[in-house]
């Protein structure tokens, strides 16, 4: 597992949590904007469903 791979497991995880009510509305909004630093704009790169590939602007692979 790459490092991107890893992150995109503990970012689900988080989400996991937060659907189960885990985290206070104050926690939900910190880890929300920490969360979002790591999500590409859609103006960068298209995600995937499942968030596995990222492509650039021409469409090619980024290779993460």
């Amino acid at each position: 597992m790459d490092q991107q791979q890893a992150l995109t497991v503990l970012v689900q995880a988080v989400q996991v949590a937060q659907s189960k009510g885990a985290y206070s509305l104050q926690e939900a909004s910190t880890v929300a904007e920490a969360v979002g630093a790591f999500q590409p704009t859609t103006e960068d790169s298209e995600v995937t469903p499942g968030g596995a590939s990222e492509t650039t602007e021409d469409g090619e692979d980024d290779g993460s």
